[in-house]
């Protein structure tokens, strides 16, 4: 008799087991984050330049479990210190600009958290606008990066969370890039832009409705 209600209890129990330990399913999701980008390897551009801020948004599907594709927009925005590069008074500011398709692999970890690890290509422009530039300077190259984000849901569609990545253009900053034959009292000469960025945003998800509808 006890074997009895032993295996009835486990054939009761065994499916909602199995409900409470089901993941959510990955949805087409919108991201926003807010990051603040650190340059690697280059004193010059970290010396005249103050951050502002860089904003990032995005938005993917899912194509084969975890994997999605998505497309996305970023821009980042800097002010020149203006006796960085004196006796240069180079005031003036920087806008970048991005465009790129991404590559990523996502997957919950618990009924509330989840993981993406992202992939970026695409291109970067830059734009000068300084006192001493001969005229508006545009940089325009390759971009690509690597990305991980953490994310916890608030409810259902909506989730916050933490990214660091790492940036990389084909662009150099060079003296010729701000209208100048060489960097005052420096020995440094082209560099490539190379970021280090953490931040902070949402993640919004759509799912159909019992009609069908987004």
């Amino acid at each position: 008799m006890k074997h009895f209600v032993a295996i009835g209890l486990i054939a009761v129990l065994s499916p909602l087991a199995a409900r409470a330990q089901r993941l959510p399913e990955i949805k087409p999701t919108a991201q926003f984050f807010v990051h603040l980008p650190v340059a690697l390897n280059n004193p010059v551009f970290d010396d005249l330049t103050g951050v502002l801020g860089q904003v990032n948004g995005s938005f993917q599907l899912p194509i084969y479990k975890g994997l999605g594709v998505g497309v996305g927009i970023d821009a980042s925005f800097f002010e020149l210190n203006d006796h960085a590069l004196s006796p240069e008074v180079t005031e003036g500011s920087v806008t970048r600009w991005l465009y790129y398709g991404k590559l990523n692999w996502s997957a919950y970890t618990g009924p509330q958290t989840f993981y993406e690890l992202s992939a970026q290509f695409g291109q970067s422009r830059w734009n000068w606008d300084c006192t001493t530039c001969a005229s508006n300077e545009q940089q325009v190259g390759f971009h690509w990066g690597l990305s991980a984000a953490y994310f916890v849901n608030a409810t259902d569609n909506l989730a916050f969370g933490l990214m660091l990545g790492y940036e990389a253009d084909g662009s150099s900053f060079a003296p010729g890039t701000i209208g100048l034959d060489h960097f005052p009292g420096r020995t440094d000469t082209a560099r490539p832009y190379h970021f280090l960025t953490i931040g902070l945003g949402f993640s919004t998800s759509f799912s159909k409705s019992d009609a069908g509808m987004w």
